[in-house]
């Protein structure tokens, strides 16, 4: 049985798990075991790397349930550390995004509890989406972690909420817009916009397909204005920003929209107590990040009713995540 001093140790060498499977994940090992088992040097010869240290990282790996050691030396892939591997949505691009500069960011987490700022921008110099737009291979790859992160909850916050009643439907800050696809493939009878910054835009553009015909595609700010619409969707984007600039966010949507629109926030609502839950980690990740945050729903409803807005409902999804439907106040 595991004794306090150990468990706390344990959780302090949780940042050698998060960047050894950066490194797996970098050298290609998920893919390489795919198709049955290998020995540590064969992987190390497949991998340019030196097989004693890879060796020692898969060890410290195989516990964690990526890999299995079959016989001494000789590891297999595991259906967890499967979602690893290239061929598969998931994870992967998360991991390695996660644990670059927003890893680095996050030796400084003292720095944000002192201060309230995000130390990503102590660190680096600018903002974390300022950054980003200056360095277009971690953008993209910040996109690709965001469409991973978003596996499933797009089609269950499309499937969540009824869109019938509406025409125009805007999904503000939409990326990749798999949203938005989802809820125009879902309803036949709405014409969609998607307002990103340029990068946004064009990933969207590229991956529009068939939707294309009925979406209007925005280059802008979302703190400066929205489209006009009746419907805005807002999904994982408000937890990147502190009160002051969702508030904004929400207050441009209020602006625009009819008296009879809606703005839908997206986002995974954190539970109360001690429950176990994955977003109390990205909070903190928010924190030390971005400088945003995830929140309850009652700070949700007392941000809607700052930009004059009223919080009307919750609805779960089958996923991870809730929509919060507001009205104009």
């Amino acid at each position: 049985m595991t004794n306090p001093s150990q468990q706390v140790m344990r959780l302090g060498f949780g940042f050698a798990v998060s960047q050894a499977l950066r490194v797996v994940i970098e050298l290609g090992i998920p893919d390489l075991l795919a198709s049955g088992e290998q020995s540590v040097e064969d992987l190390a010869a497949g991998t340019k790397t030196d097989a004693e240290p890879l060796y020692r990282v898969m060890r410290l790996l195989a516990p964690e349930g990526i890999f299995t050691e079959v016989r001494p030396r000789q590891f297999a892939l595991t259906e967890v550390g499967a979602a690893l591997r290239s061929d598969r949505p998931g994870p992967r691009d998360f991991i390695r995004m996660i644990n670059g500069e927003a890893y680095l960011a996050f030796e400084q987490l003292l720095f944000s509890v002192r201060t309230g700022k995000p130390a990503f921008d102590k660190v680096f110099g600018s903002p974390r989406f300022d950054w980003l737009s200056a360095h277009p291979e971690q953008a993209a790859l910040f996109q690709r972690a965001m469409v991973a992160q978003g596996q499933g909850s797009n089609e269950a916050v499309a499937d969540a909420y009824d869109f019938s009643r509406y025409t125009r439907v805007v999904d503000v800050g939409g990326g990749h817009g798999q949203l938005l696809w989802a809820i125009l493939a879902r309803n036949p009878h709405l014409s969609g916009v998607l307002l990103d910054l340029a990068s946004g835009v064009a990933a969207a553009r590229q991956e529009a397909g068939s939707d294309a015909s009925r979406t209007d595609f925005v280059v802008g700010d979302f703190f400066d204005s929205v489209p006009v619409g009746d419907v805005y969707v807002i999904k994982k984007v408000i937890h990147d920003w502190d009160d002051e600039r969702a508030e904004l966010i929400l207050r441009r949507c209020r602006e625009a929209m009819p008296t009879h629109g809606r703005v839908l926030v997206a986002e995974t609502l954190v539970p109360a107590g001690d429950e176990p839950a994955p977003i109390k980690a990205i909070d903190v990740v928010m924190l030390a990040v971005t400088g945003g945050l995830e929140r309850t729903e009652a700070q949700y409803a007392r941000l809607f009713e700052a930009a004059g807005l009223k919080l009307e409902r919750v609805i779960d999804t089958s996923a991870p995540i809730s929509v919060l439907e507001a009205s104009p106040a």
